[in-house]
């Protein structure tokens, strides 16, 4: 397992004792993260408390002082306003900034989102798309706008797609992390038990942790092909599966009931039990 860590939302509106306290987290362990600035956010529904928030200077400094000490910049969107309900290649959400629309509006509105950028000094090839949704007309404006890499994918591994490497970001929980992952946090919407988490998991793991190089990355990558577009349709169907069980409270119990560290052990009582499940006569 390697994992590197990716931070979203990252807005002179955001929570900054919510952002400061996973700050503190990574720093105590010397993880450099991937940090996703959105240039011109106009999506109010990831605004912090209006008193928690950054004026532009703090946040300018903020932003000058996380790239110097090597976090790693990202463009995420332009607006982070959702105009459309495509689902893009990833499949993952039916929402997206860019999804669907044109070639010259997404080109249009990234080439926006870098000039935002270039006014605060900060230069961007990395790119992170709302609601990990985009489409060929993206990514096909991101190569003209000189990005090279995409944090997306649903596989254990980096590949390329058109000559963008994409890192695999497959929202998955702590414990099932597999080959090549990223930790995609959104700080706004962290409580404490949500950093204790965190810090337990890097605590346990700091070895594995990756810092984000684009030239190792594409050397550990695969070319894009049939068998990566199986592993990333698998890895959805999953996802939608375990949405379905955290969606009934009784599926949910019955699998929490019959989990167990042993595979063999696990799979005897959920054959054993699942009678009483499909009878509906289970109780955890």
């Amino acid at each position: 397992m390697r994992y590197l860590v990716r931070l979203d939302d990252i807005t002179p509106y955001m929570d900054k004792y919510k952002f400061n306290a996973v700050r503190a987290v990574l720093d105590r362990y010397d993880i450099h993260p991937i940090i996703g600035i959105v240039p011109d956010c106009r999506d109010t529904g990831i605004y912090g408390e209006e008193t928690n928030r950054y004026t532009f200077a703090e946040y300018r400094n903020l932003l000058t002082e996380l790239i110097s000490a090597g976090w790693i910049p990202a463009q995420h969107g332009t607006n982070h306003v959702y105009t459309t309900t495509d689902h893009g290649l990833l499949g993952i959400n039916p929402f997206s900034e860019f999804a669907g629309l044109s070639f010259d509006t997404q080109y249009t509105k990234l080439k926006q989102g870098k000039e935002k950028l270039r006014q605060l000094g900060i230069e961007v090839s990395l790119f992170m798309a709302p609601g990990h949704t985009f489409d060929e007309n993206t990514l096909k404006a991101l190569r003209a706008l000189g990005y090279s890499a995409v944090t997306d994918g649903l596989c254990h591994n980096p590949y390329i797609r058109e000559d963008i490497l994409f890192i695999p970001c497959t929202l998955t929980a702590y414990g099932r992390i597999k080959g090549t992952d990223t930790i995609c946090l959104h700080p706004n919407l962290m409580d404490e038990h949500d950093i204790s988490e965190l810090e337990r998991f890097i605590r346990n793991h700091r070895d594995e942790a990756l810092t984000y190089n684009e030239d190792d990355l594409r050397a550990m990558a695969e070319e894009y092909t049939a068998s990566i577009a199986f592993a990333e349709f698998s890895t959805l169907k999953l996802r939608e599966k375990r949405s379905k069980i955290a969606a009934s409270k009784k599926l949910s119990n019955y699998m929490t009931y019959t989990d167990h560290p042993n595979k063999a052990v696990k799979w005897l009582k959920r054959l054993i039990l699942s009678p009483l499940l499909l009878t509906g006569r289970f109780r955890s």
